[in-house]
């Protein structure tokens, strides 16, 4: 999530913001180190839980990732430091976050298992698919794919969609403790899921990035027909 003031005026020539014109890729920038320190805080917060065997370190390192995540996409675009480098560490740092957390928790409340096989199973593959998918097109994150396809974009990077993929589930276990609760919303949200990597999969994707999205998607529908 970097790229230099001049870059951020690049990406705004097409009309579009969210778009890759000018941008220069770098991995030093504090968005980053926010991602890193928080993904180190997460860690640790972990490895003292699975020492004590304590949940409330594990609820901090749920914090911190929660937290943290947030806070570098929002410095990110608040400074204008946003770059496909930051949200593919971003990604791959939220799957290590998640994982650490929940496989550790089943370990200690087995019944949990279904649930969170459910969870992880949408979180760690078909939604990092579809988070990963915005690099098909001149985009500098899935924050932007509405410029691609909007219906893809509001059941996944919408701020209710993201409250939804990362925190439902997770809350309505800790909140209730109901297995068939949680199971149920999980299984929603693998279904929205599922439908969103079906549509995805029958978008038409360019053959070369032009560094705007809106005209990427316009070349490649040009191509199929």
């Amino acid at each position: 999530m970097s790229g230099s003031a001049a870059g951020n005026s690049g990406a705004l020539r097409c009309g579009h913001r969210g778009c890759t014109a000018a941008f220069t890729e770098q991995w030093g920038t504090w968005p980053n180190v926010v991602t890193a320190v928080r993904t180190i805080a997460t860690v640790v917060a972990w490895a003292v839980a699975v020492t004590t065997g304590s949940d409330g370190w594990l609820l901090a390192a749920l914090l911190c990732y929660w937290v943290g995540d947030i806070a570098d996409g929002l410095l990110a675009r608040v400074t204008h430091r946003e770059t496909r480098t930051g949200a593919v560490l971003d990604i791959l740092a939220d799957r290590l976050s998640v994982c650490l957390v929940v496989v550790t928790y089943v370990g200690t409340h087995p019944t949990a298992a279904v649930p969170a096989a459910v969870f992880l199973g949408q979180f760690v593959v078909i939604d990092a698919y579809l988070t990963l998918a915005f690099a098909r097109w001149s985009l500098l994150s899935p924050n932007y794919f509405g410029l691609v396809d909007a219906t893809v974009h509001r059941l996944n990077w919408s701020a209710p969609a993201k409250a939804t993929n990362t925190g439902a589930v997770l809350l309505v276990w800790l909140l209730t403790g109901s297995t068939l609760a949680a199971t149920v919303l999980a299984t929603v949200v693998l279904g929205v899921k599922s439908y969103s990597a079906l549509r995805l999969a029958r978008l038409p994707v360019p053959q070369a990035l032009s560094g705007c999205a809106v005209k990427d998607v316009h070349a490649a529908i040009s191509r199929g027909h």
